[in-house]
């Protein structure tokens, strides 16, 4: 290169680089005002990047262990224990092996009584998971098994024998059995360490039970003594006494730009608080809500499997909560709770767990928030578009009390109260425990949740 090309580039480069500095004395945030602002600063927030098979991501809202007795005997791991999360990884490496070794046996009808004949691990997912693209090389098993909502594992005593596993499509009553000559025998000694516990709550299945009102196979904990529950409170650590603590708002929202420096900040007289830098904005309510926007846009539309967009969801909620963790803040923990495709990508829910249990809020608090899960992330474009986060935080209060009206009593009071509208044939979709909050101000206690179609029933689970 001769001296004078080697000018002309130092001196472009020079004008290139008195155009974006002027540009930001001029005009602060340079958004949408300077063309060569996107050159320097990248907008956006960069995810997690996760390495391995996307399998690896799944994460169970429930795993149940089956004790394959006689007549029926489970109970349910507690998320927060040790046992939860080897169960996990064990079952992801074994799910892995099905994909890239395993046996098809056979398609078949679900037949819950039949299959939970034998000691077994269940593990339930929230929602129907498309098996395209769950390994990045497999064998054509994975053409066999469209989809599943459950995996139930049959694990074998043995290290060299083979474990069966069942896929299991409970919307469309099928089952896909499959063999895998892996290694599965900690599983089967956690079913006998976890049955030797007399501490936990035994649960019965509704379709081993014949409870024909129920439309799906439901696990309900029937219990001789009844269990002692905290109540808890929600709080906003942003908020303090009406007025907002500017610096925790601002631990929780720098993460999500790339360059928090460059921020602009307004504040509306509804107290709604504005940062915008580049085409990334982040509003606070003072509901106690976060809202990323990412407004930049492709032309280009990318169709996007499940899993992938998943990984980007996941990764970018990671990202964040690991920078929030290390203020101590939202530190609730998370389930994936939902999952909807839509014409132009995905949209992923996720709700909180306190004490093990879900979270979950009012239609008033709803309303007033304009959400029904803790976290929406919609991903299009191959990229985060918009998430939406509670910045509430659950705290335990002194007082406890026992949860203590069984399954019958909660089922009975929604069957007559549906009866008495004229309700007829029935079906309840789901039953379970969770922490429920009736309104802002008011404490959470642990209530009977039944599922009728789309309405939600909360049932106080304390006389």
């Amino acid at each position: 290169m001769n001296k004078d090309n080697l000018k002309t580039i130092l001196l472009a480069g020079l004008i290139l680089a008195s155009i974006f500095h002027t540009g930001k004395l001029w005009f602060g945030n340079l958004s949408g005002r300077n063309f060569f602002y996107n050159l320097w600063v990248r907008n956006g927030f960069d995810a997690v990047n996760y390495t391995g098979e996307p399998i690896y991501l799944l994460q169970p809202r429930r795993i149940i262990i089956n004790f394959g007795v006689e007549g029926g005997a489970y109970t349910l791991l507690k998320s927060s224990k040790e046992e939860f999360k080897m169960a996990k990884e064990e079952m992801t490496e074994l799910l892995t092996a099905i994909f890239f070794k395993g046996e098809f046996i056979k398609e078949d009808n679900l037949n819950w009584k039949q299959i939970l004949s034998q000691k077994s691990i269940l593990f339930q997912y929230s929602g129907v998971i498309p098996t395209e693209g769950l390994v990045t090389d497999g064998n054509k098993l994975i053409s066999k098994i469209p989809r599943f909502d459950q995996v139930l594992l049959v694990p074998s005593k043995n290290g060299g024998q083979k474990a069966t596993c069942y896929f299991i499509d409970e919307g469309y009553n099928k089952v896909y059995e499959v063999a895998v000559k892996h290694d599965s025998m900690m599983l089967y000694n956690l079913i006998d360490e976890i049955r030797e516990d007399s501490s936990q709550i035994l649960y019965i299945s509704t379709k081993q039970s014949n409870m024909n009102q129920f439309v799906n196979n439901v696990f309900l904990p029937a219990f001789n003594e009844p269990p002692v529950y905290q109540k808890m409170v929600m709080m906003d650590p942003v908020m303090s006494k009406g007025t907002i603590d500017e610096e925790k708002l601002e631990q929780i929202v720098n993460p999500l730009f790339m360059n928090p420096t460059l921020k602009r900040k307004q504040q509306m007289e509804d107290g709604t608080v504005y940062y915008i830098e580049g085409s990334i904005m982040v509003k606070y309510y003072p509901t106690g809500v976060i809202e990323y926007i990412d407004q930049s846009s492709t032309v280009k539309y990318t169709r996007m499997s499940f899993i992938q967009a998943y990984q980007i969801a996941k990764g970018f909620l990671d990202k964040h909560q690991a920078s929030l963790s290390e203020e101590d803040l939202l530190e609730n923990p998370m389930y994936l709770s939902g999952q909807r495709k839509t014409n132009a990508g995905w949209e992923f829910y996720f709700d909180f767990r306190l004490q093990d249990i879900p979270y979950v809020f009012s239609g008033k608090i709803a309303d007033q928030v304009n959400m029904q899960h803790a976290v929406k992330i919609v991903v299009e474009e191959g990229k985060v578009k918009l998430y939406r986060r509670l910045t509430w935080e659950g705290q335990r209060s002194d007082e406890e009390y026992e949860v203590n009206v069984s399954y019958l009593q909660a089922l009975s009071e929604v069957i007559n109260q549906l009866s008495a509208e004229g309700a007829q044939n029935i079906e309840i979709n789901d039953m379970y425990w969770a922490y429920y909050q009736t309104d802002f101000d008011k404490p959470l206690k642990v209530y009977w949740m039944v599922r009728v179609g789309d309405k939600l029933f909360p049932i106080k689970a304390c006389s």
